[in-house]
């Protein structure tokens, strides 16, 4: 099992698709910065009304609680699609699963490795918002240790639930397109068609104020404050139902 994390890990930190999506991560993250004060200096500029524009600060804390800026979650997402579905569109993941005491441990594997990517992506995005913010605003320090610890953890495990659902979709059921388009609308928050319309289907039950998207991974991380014990349930619960189902599946499936 060693042997099979340490190659996924390796397949995909050598990946052209992870390299591209972290460069292009980290340079969005820099240049989001520079990009909002260009646009409140031509607000300045065009309006007669304003006079000198003070310099904008910006908190410590409120960049390192973002590990995902822009649209960087949509990338680090993209990105975990191409990895969970490399071995079955070059052909040899019936090799390597045909080494393994269960195939299952193949889908393990790369949910052990894709919090590494998870990590590695959350890091660039920090870094690259930072020297941006460095660049053009004025940093206020005001950082609680605990706290950014705390929603960061958070965070990073709520990401870790989506990617269970990505692994399922792509890697037990071979559909990388299908965990493409659920990775854009998750990395640009346009869920809420989805769940708007599982909402409409659920009220005749279970009633008018019927709403799931409150525990869904992609909401709760975006809520302030964020609650542990509500983010902690829906990572936990949402990461154990698909990890699990993913496993098992694949387990009983063939693999071609």
């Amino acid at each position: 099992m060693g042997k099979l994390i340490r190659m996924d890990l390796y397949r995909m930190l050598k990946s052209v698709t992870f390299l591209v999506c972290l460069l292009l991560a980290f340079l969005l993250a820099l240049g989001s910065a520079p990009f909002a004060r260009l646009m409140l200096n031509l607000a300045g500029t065009l309006s007669s009304e304003v006079g000198a524009l003070p310099d904008p600060e910006v908190s410590l804390s409120s960049i390192l609680i973002d590990p995902f800026p822009v649209v960087n979650l949509m990338l680090a997402l993209i990105s975990l699609c191409w990895f969970f579905h490399a071995d079955t569109e070059n052909g040899y993941i019936k090799n390597i699963a045909g080494q393994m005491p269960m195939k299952g441990f193949t889908i393990l594997s790369k949910f052990i490795a894709a919090s590494v990517h998870n990590l590695v992506f959350a890091a660039i995005g920090i870094i690259g918002n930072l020297i941006g913010n460095l660049l053009v605003m004025k940093l206020t320090m005001d950082v609680n240790a605990l706290e950014v610890l705390r929603v960061l953890v958070l965070k990073l495990l709520l990401v870790h639930s989506i990617s269970a659902a990505l692994l399922l979709v792509v890697a037990t059921f071979r559909s990388k397109s299908l965990g493409m388009i659920l990775a854009v609308l998750i990395g640009l928050g346009l869920t809420w068609l989805i769940y708007a319309g599982i909402n409409e289907g659920l009220r005749p039950i279970f009633g008018k104020g019927t709403d799931i998207s409150q525990y869904m991974p992609d909401n709760v991380m975006t809520e302030t404050p964020l609650d542990t014990v509500k983010a902690l349930a829906v990572a936990l619960i949402w990461g154990a139902v698909f990890l699990i189902s993913a496993i098992r599946i694949f387990d009983m499936k063939d693999v071609k």
